[in-house]
């Protein structure tokens, strides 16, 4: 990616440095050879990467109004940046800054939506969900602080979900710290708009009717009853009816919600830190050198791999070996 200053330093000047870059960005973004009709999100300071325009209009509005404030790593022009084998941040430690964040946007893109961005048509709703999140993963939260938009809301939900703030007390903690902040700030006002913004990343589930005392859960052969068959509780609520006697409405006493499995390892896949996490029994790396993450961690299991160096079962045999109880 390199040093991209003269983006910003040489646009007063137009500078030979920053045509030279400008023309680069625009054979990076639209290919050396882009036909006319091709229409990319235009990165000016006006549009913001939220118009898409051909590549004359493009170079038209860069050189009236020059790029958007912090647009150093070109994420809306097909460009990621990785993070490399050596420089792993370990999952359970906090980021520091916005880098963290940018680098888990970028890998969900990749993920989700694939490397091609040259698309003429617009956006589906997720993808525009994902876009509005990619700008504010960029978007300073205001103009003295390096904290991006994402990472503010990122974080107070993370605390409103801890500590099981309600709705109206999480509004009064925005409202709050809000009134504390520089009066050009873009925190979100209410819960409404923040879980708006991180709706790309939501995760559906499966809602499934289950007994209000945990016998059983309305489900396969029990979808269609309406009562449980161990204890006779009433699968949902009662009310009473207009003769005075109660009957069952059609809210549910007891809702579990489900997460579906697959969906979930996707998730965990998405992003590189913890796709590598994940993967360490297959590749025998794993990225806490200094914790212990898992049994195979411990002086008992590394003196087993000693004594047996060549085994190929062996770890079938110790993961027996861990489901029975120790010998004294």
């Amino acid at each position: 990616m390199g040093d991209r200053e003269w983006m910003y330093s040489g646009f007063a000047s137009k500078s030979h440095e920053w045509i030279r870059g400008t023309t680069e960005f625009l054979e990076h973004a639209f290919g050396p050879a882009a036909k006319g009709s091709i229409r990319m999100p235009c990165p000016c300071s006006e549009c913001r990467n939220k118009k898409k325009k051909v590549k004359a209009q493009v170079l038209r509005d860069l050189f009236k109004h020059g790029f958007v404030p912090n647009y150093t790593r070109w994420r809306h022009h097909g460009e990621y940046h990785p993070i490399r084998d050596e420089v792993v941040r370990p999952i359970l430690e906090e980021y520091d800054g916005d880098a963290g964040m940018a680098d888990m946007m970028a890998d969900f893109h990749k993920a989700r939506f694939g490397k091609g961005m040259d698309v003429e048509e617009d956006p589906e709703e997720t993808a525009k969900a994902f876009y509005d999140m990619m700008e504010s993963a960029q978007k300073p939260l205001h103009e003295k602080t390096k904290l991006t938009q994402l990472d503010a809301v990122s974080r107070l939900i993370g605390l409103k979900s801890q500590l099981g703030i309600s709705r109206d007390g999480f509004d009064l903690v925005l409202s709050i710290v809000g009134g504390l902040l520089p009066a050009d700030h873009v925190l979100p006002t209410n819960t409404y708009a923040t879980q708006k913004l991180l709706r790309a990343l939501k995760m559906s589930y499966e809602g499934i009717h289950a007994c209000p005392k945990g016998c059983v859960l309305f489900r396969g052969d029990l979808e269609e009853a309406k009562t449980c068959p161990k204890c006779d509780a009433s699968r949902f609520v009662l009310v009473e009816g207009s003769d005075g006697s109660m009957k069952q409405s059609k809210v549910p006493e007891k809702v579990v919600r489900h997460l579906p499995f697959l969906p979930r390892l996707q998730r965990l896949y998405m992003t590189e830190e913890s796709a590598k996490q994940m993967t360490w029994h297959k590749n025998g790396k794993r990225y806490h050198p200094d914790k212990m993450v898992h049994p195979a961690d411990g002086d008992a299991w590394k003196h087993f791999d000693n004594m047996n160096p060549v085994k190929p079962y062996s770890r079938r045999v110790r993961t027996r070996l861990l489901e029975v109880p120790a010998i004294r």
